[in-house]
């Protein structure tokens, strides 16, 4: 790696109940100011690594995209971690928008990209940041009166309706700590089904959210995460007048992202290609 594309590794953007969150920037050649994309892991809300999105930053710092992978608060069956998971990229968002002319970023061009349950988060920081759910984000870092909105957002195989999804995870978890969902929340959904509400991207498509651009990918054989939750999630952002673009990985199971950009055959390689388009004309 060189030093000139990786920035900066490990700088904090938040300061949390669990201790400090870092983030690795990596930063095209050239005095910027750049547009950026926050890299958000997946991980079933239970890990969040950063270094899993490596290939990404240097690809798309290559490319002109400044890029920033951060890590979030995490689950375990004894401690939730919503909404502190969206309060944290949120939390990202206002520390590059305060930071932007010191790190050489456009603070009007910022753009999300999650994976999974990275892409659960992403998506609602994107659809609706000012909710009152994440207000404790704006208490996380020196930034909380910068706003948080983005400009794009990019999700991949993610879990939009949270109920849907802990019904799912009881076929492939039958224990009780072993549903993600539940995990996340901290509790079952027939003791508190509003919060599966609230905790659903889905549900928080409105016509006010509709300027953002949204490119949405998924696997057509994901045995962890159905497909018709990116299909629901599309339809309904079509039905609110969101400029959405899709990306169907014909035969890809989960993971396919993280899959090595420099094999030209991988689902990542292809949707590489389609990924830098829709940012060359939407970020």
């Amino acid at each position: 790696m060189s030093s000139s594309t990786l920035h900066r590794s490990g700088i904090t953007f938040a300061t949390t109940d669990c201790g400090p969150l870092r983030g690795d920037l990596y930063l095209p050649d050239g005095e910027g100011p750049f547009p950026v994309v926050i890299g958000v892991p997946g991980g079933a809300w239970r890990i969040s690594a950063r270094s899993s999105w490596r290939d990404w930053g240097e690809h798309l710092a290559a490319r002109g995209y400044a890029f920033f992978a951060v890590e979030y608060r995490t689950a375990t069956y004894a401690k939730k971690a919503f909404p502190e998971a969206v309060c944290d990229l949120l939390a990202a968002i206002r520390y590059l928008r305060g930071n932007a002319t010191d790190l050489s970023l456009a603070s009007d061009r910022i753009g999300l990209f999650g994976a999974s349950a990275g892409a659960h988060i992403a998506a609602l920081a994107a659809l609706s940041p000012d909710h009152p759910s994440f207000d404790g984000s704006r208490t996380l870092n020196d930034f909380g009166a910068v706003p948080s909105t983005v400009k794009t957002l990019i999700a991949a195989y993610g879990i939009y309706d949270l109920f849907r999804h802990w019904q799912d995870d009881l076929i492939l978890n039958p224990a009780p700590d072993g549903n993600v969902v539940r995990n996340l929340l901290g509790t079952d959904p027939f003791d508190n089904q509003q919060l599966y509400f609230d905790a659903s991207p889905i549900r928080h498509v409105t016509y006010a959210a509709n300027k953002l651009t949204a490119l949405v990918t998924w696997g057509t054989d994901d045995e962890f995460v159905q497909p018709s939750q990116s299909e629901a999630f599309v339809r309904v952002l079509q039905q609110a007048r969101f400029n959405v673009r899709t990306f169907k990985a014909v035969g890809a199971s989960h993971f396919w992202v993280g899959q090595p950009l420099n094999d030209p055959t991988a689902h990542s390689a292809i949707f590489a290609g389609r990924l830098v388009q829709f940012l060359s004309v939407f970020l």
